[in-house]
């Protein structure tokens, strides 16, 4: 694990006692269980931005094909 940073969290007296009892439940320090929830959700919200950027790249591509409605009428035409 590398080097910590003390920070100080308000949370909900029901969030708090949440993440005791887990912790306990875990045999894992409360400090331990939050770095490792934080560290799953940043991961899952940097992939989330990696794929927004990518969708704002493909926007700014020439669009070379055909409306999505143009393309389900020439699907169902030639089945």
């Amino acid at each position: 694990m590398g080097a910590r940073r003390k920070a100080t969290f308000y949370v909900e007296e029901s969030v708090h006692k949440a993440l005791r009892l887990k912790a306990a439940n875990d045999d894992i320090s409360p400090s331990d269980l939050l770095n490792q929830l934080l560290a799953i959700d940043l991961v899952e919200y940097l992939e989330d931005m990696d794929d927004v950027a990518a969708v704002k790249s493909r926007q700014k591509e020439s669009n070379k094909g055909m409306p999505l409605d143009q393309f389900i009428k020439k699907l169902s035409k030639n089945g």
